[in-house]
C-alpha cells in the first residue's frame, strides 16, 4: 500500500514532537535526543529514542533493564513516561556519580532561557583542596607544656 504525498510528512511532524519530549527529559544531561532518518517508522523510531535515553540509568535500576524493541506498542506508550521522568530525576541524584568525580547537569531557566550549570557529585569539590587535618597533643606556653584539654605535662 503507497503512501499519500502528505502522510510521510505527517508521520515526520509526529517524530519531531517524540523528539522534543525525549529533548526535556535528557535536558539535564545537556544531550539532544537524535534526530529521526527520512524515511524511518515512526514506532521504530520512537522505540530507538527510548533504548536511547535509558543508557543514562544506572546499570542497576528497573527501567533500564525492560525490553523497549520488544514490546507491545500500546505498553510502551505507558511506561514511557516513567522513563522519562526517571532520566530527568537520575541526573540530580548525586548516588549515580561515582565517587572522587563529579556530573555536570545543565538547567535552563524558564523565565530568561539562561542555562545554569550545576556540578552534581557524593564529596564536595573542595574536599580536594584541603589538607587533611592533625591531631593537637600539646601547646607550648610560657608557663611549660599542657595537653589539649588544658592539663599541664611533665
Amino acid at each position: 500500500m503507497s503512501m499519500t504525498e502528505n502522510q510521510p510528512l505527517r508521520m515526520h511532524a509526529s517524530a519531531r514532537v517524540i523528539q522534543e519530549r525525549y529533548d526535556n527529559a535528557l535536558e539535564p544531561w545537556d544531550v539532544r535526543a537524535p534526530a529521526p532518518i527520512m524515511g524511518e517508522d515512526f514506532y521504530e523510531y520512537h522505540r530507538r529514542l527510548a533504548v536511547h535515553t535509558k543508557k543514562y540509568l544506572p546499570e542497576d535500576h528497573a527501567c533500564r533493564k525492560r525490553q523497549y524493541r520488544k514490546m507491545f506498542y500500546d505498553v510502551f506508550e505507558k511506561l514511557e513516561p516513567e522513563l522519562l521522568t526517571t532520566v530527568r530525576a537520575a541526573a540530580h541524584d548525586p548516588n549515580t556519580v561515582p565517587l572522587g568525580q563529579m556530573r555536570r547537569v545543565v538547567e535552563v531557566d524558564g523565565n530568561t532561557g539562561m542555562k545554569i550549570v550545576k556540578w552534581i557529585g557524593q564529596e564536595c569539590f573542595t574536599k580536594d583542596l584541603t589538607r587533611s587535618g592533625r591531631r593537637v597533643l600539646s601547646f607550648r606556653t610560657d608557663q611549660g607544656f599542657f595537653d589539649a584539654s588544658g592539663r599541664p605535662l611533665r
